[in-house]
């Protein structure tokens, strides 16, 4: 490891608090274990950085050390390098795996509570079940797998079946509830990566997620609609018919003087709820639009309905409470 650096190693800032560092050693050692796939220089090279950075005298020693700490040798007093036997992690213990017909010891020490999960069984004396001593031989569980499939508007409101493979080929018939949300999840358990040594399956996760609609958003079960309304139309009232997303139409009655963002609510016209047997709400949410170009007959007649309007709507009256 003598052109490496600890913190690259284990994807942290030399700033990084004791708590950062261990966080960021079980994400790596979970995933580049010997008996989980990995490689076993790259676990021995995180354990190594581990070593040294979560003991406080040992990383002073290597921030004031530098490339001699990894290419000289330790400063005097450290001990071997290299996470051997006999390198104290807190809590102490080693495991063990086969690889190639030879047994490789690498310091767990804090590591029961991950090892222990994925390999099975507690510590004992120091060793963790299903993993030290054994060989590697005891039962584990296979990786979870998570696939991404992106639906329509439609589809979610209505439910839909989809046919999906995972990345090991495995296919899946995933039936899609009426009401589905962005980001929702639906889990197939024993039917992500096969277990090894006799151990169970891993499970599948499928993340929903929805396609943006020409006109509808939604909110949970609640369905908001934008309704363009010219300014005469906002000002004088008016009945509007509108898509209903079941593919129905319905007619709405919009009140004379209505403001921009007035929201129309049209209880139970959104999708599915996913618990209950109701729906949420059409949430219609009024936008006026203002016209950008006007010829000059249509702005004398707008100064014409401004000062038939009076004083009263006058901007400058409307205002006059600012500073």
């Amino acid at each position: 490891m003598a052109s490496k650096n600890y913190y690259d190693v284990l994807g942290v800032s030399k700033t990084a608090s004791e708590d950062e560092i261990k966080k960021a050693f079980r994400k790596l050692a979970r995933k580049h274990h010997p008996d989980a796939g990995g490689s076993e220089e790259k676990f021995k090279e995180i354990n190594e950085a581990y070593e040294v950075l979560s003991d406080k005298k040992k990383r002073d020693q290597y921030d004031q050390y530098g490339q001699y700490f990894g290419e000289q040798g330790p400063p005097p007093g450290y001990g071997a390098a290299g996470g051997s036997a006999g390198g104290g992690f807190p809590g102490g213990g080693f495991g063990g795996y086969s690889q190639g017909g030879q047994q490789v010891d690498f310091n767990l020490g804090d590591l029961g509570d991950i090892f222990g999960s994925m390999f099975g069984g507690g510590s004992q004396g120091g060793r963790f079940g299903g993993f030290g001593g054994r060989g590697g031989n005891a039962p584990m569980r296979g990786q979870d797998l998570q696939i991404e499939t992106t639906i329509t508007f439609e589809q979610a409101f209505a439910g839909t079946q989809l046919n999906l493979k995972t990345s090991s080929g495995r296919e899946l018939k995933v039936n899609v509830p009426a009401g589905a949300t962005d980001g929702g999840k639906l889990r197939f358990r024993g039917k992500g990566e096969p277990g090894v040594n006799g151990g169970p399956a891993g499970d599948v996760y499928v993340v929903t997620k929805i396609a943006p609609h020409k006109y509808y958003t939604r909110d949970k079960a609640n369905v908001i609609l934008t309704l363009p309304l010219t300014i005469s139309e906002a000002a004088l009232g008016t009945t509007v018919t509108i898509p209903v997303p079941d593919g129905s139409k319905a007619k709405l009655k919009i009140p004379a003087g209505t403001q921009e963002g007035k929201i129309f609510r049209m209880k139970g016209k959104g999708a599915p709820k996913l618990k209950g047997k109701d729906n949420g709400d059409l949430m219609v949410k009024a936008h006026i639009v203002i016209p950008t170009s006007l010829t000059k007959q249509q702005k004398e007649l707008l100064e014409d309905f401004e000062n038939a309007l009076g004083a009263k709507q006058n901007g400058a009256t409307l205002r006059k409470d600012f500073k």
